[in-house]
């Protein structure tokens, strides 16, 4: 990720929208603002509609989820699974309460459950040559009506943009149409900081919903070692799985 860009991304929104200063910073492959975690991935437009279909009736009597994600060589699978099982928790609005993983090299396929009986599924790779474009697929089964982010039996990312030129084809899949020529990645982490410095995300939340997820992505590796499944405590606390508010202008 190009950190520079990223916080000229976050400058212009702030400029142009309004919003308290602060900046993008990465620790051990993590993206902060100050000392709270982003959680991008919340942010993500595929996500925000998906959770809008949970909340707004489309989807009802929701009982399991199933995601995946691959990435190349040499990536982290512990940080892939987190963001997996955050999405997970923010999907189905409950903990997750219970975990049982089998891992072999670079990939771990884990069964969650949460709190209000959701079941999960989420499986994790990190074998694709590098170089290559990682994909992940989320899928909401419900009692009444099924919802995906991805076009059904595709895996292969669609670019919106091709060039051609002297030195070949050049691809573009631009997202955002105030964020031209980050990545998908660096927008959603741009998007997210943006949030939190708006005030529609609460750092405070996203703190705990940080801790969950690393301490069940860790609970789902211990999990795979003593071949025993894994069960996390429910605590009473602050709503960590709560919508955020999207952004009047995009």
């Amino acid at each position: 990720m190009n950190l520079k860009k990223m916080n000229k991304g976050l400058d212009f929104l702030r400029g142009k929208y309004g919003a308290e200063k602060g900046e993008i910073a990465i620790k051990d492959g993590h993206c902060f603002v100050g000392t709270a975690p982003l959680l991008p991935g919340r942010m993500e437009r595929k996500i925000v509609e998906l959770k809008k279909m949970t909340e707004n009736g489309t989807l009802e009597g929701v009982s399991t989820l199933r995601f995946a994600s691959f990435a190349p060589k040499g990536s982290d699978i512990a940080a892939m699974l987190a963001k997996e099982l955050d999405l997970a928790a923010y999907l189905g609005a409950s903990d997750i309460v219970r975990v049982m993983a089998v891992a072999n090299g670079s990939a771990i396929n884990v069964l969650a459950k949460l709190a209000n009986d959701v079941n999960v599924s989420v499986e994790i790779g990190a074998g694709l040559p590098k170089g290559e474009t990682g994909y992940d697929r989320h899928e909401i089964i419900a009692k009444r009506g099924v919802a995906c982010d991805q076009t059904v039996d595709t895996h292969t990312k669609h670019e919106s943009i091709r060039c051609w030129g002297a030195k070949g084809m050049a691809e573009y899949t631009d997202v955002d149409t105030e964020l031209f020529g980050l990545t998908y990645e660096e927008v959603w982490n741009v998007r997210a900081a943006f949030a939190l410095l708006q005030g529609r995300a609460d750092a405070k939340v996203w703190k705990a919903a940080w801790a969950k997820a690393t301490k069940a992505a860790a609970l789902a590796f211990a999990a795979d070692r003593t071949k025993a499944a894994k069960a996390i405590a429910a605590k009473k606390g602050i709503d960590t799985n709560r919508s955020i508010k999207v952004a009047e202008v995009r």
